[in-house]
């Protein structure tokens, strides 16, 4: 299978998550804690003494899985207070946070004005579904400070990649996010933030469906997904990302009748994402080109 159809296939993956945690009926955060323990839990079973890394490298793994764990509940929240095709509509914002953050942050990455023109593409599909679904202002906004956090652990993790084995760096990271969930509980509960819910079990159908959100769309994507940071750029793989909300408002559409709430603003803006998705490639393909000297 080539890189880009993995990819693809962890594209799907991550777009089958909000339907996955819309179906729990847990808080954010207790969702993205059960997550993240059990992830952890199954790769140090499996790993053992394969998962020892350098201290520093332990360290700064778990802070990024910080940062992911931080995400993961703002992108929870925006299924649980909008829905899952809102959600995934403001992960599309990835690729114009990706064009701006990366370069600033990461010193061997050129500035590129078509990545730029690229996310301002799909911040204006983004724009035309906010202008129409007034109702979800909320969500959208939660979605976006989610997508802000993602595109940070993604310019992370392409640094980190290359220090561990790819199991390794999920678990440190699933652990990382752990923590974060947890001292996030721990904290709402000191101060009545209310961001549990009264009940922590689960039917047998939650617990099926914790299972595919463990197994499938964390452990299997993420693994696929550090290895193809080596090969990839972090933002071919951001921007690729874009797909994950036409798949995702495809699911809500099948299991939640999301479609019944959204207006042709909606579908307007999902439009200009997808043509945006498409044509990048063809896109960086001829800019390469004008690069090359002529011999």
């Amino acid at each position: 299978m080539s890189d880009y159809l993995k990819l693809h296939f962890v594209i799907l993956l991550w777009g089958s998550t909000a339907v996955l945690g819309n179906l729990i009926d847990l808080s954010a955060t207790q969702l993205v804690l059960y997550r993240s323990v059990l992830a952890t839990g199954l790769l140090f079973f499996f790993l053992g003494r394969h998962a020892k890394v350098a201290p520093s490298t332990a360290m700064l793994l778990i802070l990024n899985g910080g940062l992911l764990g931080a995400h993961w509940i703002f992108f929870f929240l925006a299924v649980k207070v909008a829905n899952v095709s809102i959600c995934m509509i403001a992960m599309a914002t990835i690729s114009f946070w990706t064009a701006l953050l990366e370069p600033l942050l990461v010193r061997s990455c050129r500035f590129q004005w078509i990545n730029l023109l690229l996310g301002l593409v799909v911040l204006l599909g983004i724009y035309s579904i906010f202008r129409s679904e007034s109702q979800f202002h909320y969500g959208l906004g939660v979605g976006v400070i989610g997508a802000i956090l993602a595109t940070l652990f993604s310019i992370a993790n392409g640094r980190l990649a290359t220090r561990a084995s790819e199991q390794a760096v999920v678990m440190y990271e699933m652990a990382g996010a752990a923590i974060v969930c947890g001292a996030t509980l721990i904290i709402s509960e000191m101060f009545g933030l209310g961001l549990a819910s009264d009940r922590w079990g689960l039917t047998a159908w939650e617990c099926l469906s914790l299972a595919a959100l463990v197994l499938g769309g964390t452990l299997l994507a993420y693994h696929i997904y550090v290895s193809l940071l080596h090969r990839l750029s972090v933002f071919t793989i951001n921007f690729a990302n874009n797909l994950e909300p036409i798949y995702g408002i495809t699911l809500g559409a099948i299991c939640f009748g999301d479609h019944r709430y959204l207006g042709i603003d909606f579908y307007f803006g999902a439009v200009i994402i997808l043509s945006a998705v498409i044509a990048q490639p063809w896109l960086a393909i001829r800019s390469r080109r004008k690069l090359q000297p002529l011999t």
